[in-house]
């Protein structure tokens, strides 16, 4: 039997392969594959994650400055979300986001906060952190 852990890990897993290999082939917005953000739909204002698919589409393309424009904190954190799942998977036992303190805990909580809230703000240099539509990002 798997435990809840493993399971966890696995649909995890697979969410992150699942988008990898949707944004090779599919442009996030020219279909419903990937869904537009609720919080942004309802309010007109960026939550954390927005801009975060069209990120890893741009990433995945080798286009890293308008991987970097789209979602900075997304791109940034990508790599310890990698780490995160590979170590899950090779570390036998206890699974190991269970031992993450809780003051790394709240401090990532605050940092998402900052940035759902510096995104937001209309002025210039924090408009930099908003994402762009993709429509008037053209790829080369």
């Amino acid at each position: 039997m798997i435990s809840s852990d493993r399971a966890l890990t696995a649909v995890c897993t697979a969410a992150v392969l699942f988008l990898i290999v949707g944004v090779c082939f599919f442009k996030p917005g020219a279909m419903s594959l990937f869904p537009p953000c609720p919080l942004y739909a309802f309010t007109g204002l960026y939550c954390p994650g927005c801009g975060s698919t069209r990120m890893l589409y741009f990433l995945v393309h080798g286009q890293f400055a308008l991987a970097w424009r789209e979602n900075a904190l997304a791109m940034l954190m990508l790599p310890a979300i990698l780490y995160g799942l590979v170590r899950q998977w090779t570390t036998s036992g206890a699974a190991t986001f269970t031992r993450i303190p809780a003051r790394w805990v709240f401090a990532f909580a605050a940092l998402l906060l900052v940035f759902t809230v510096a995104r937001n703000l209309p002025w210039e240099p924090f408009r930099q952190l908003a994402p762009v539509a993709i429509a008037q990002l053209q790829p080369r």
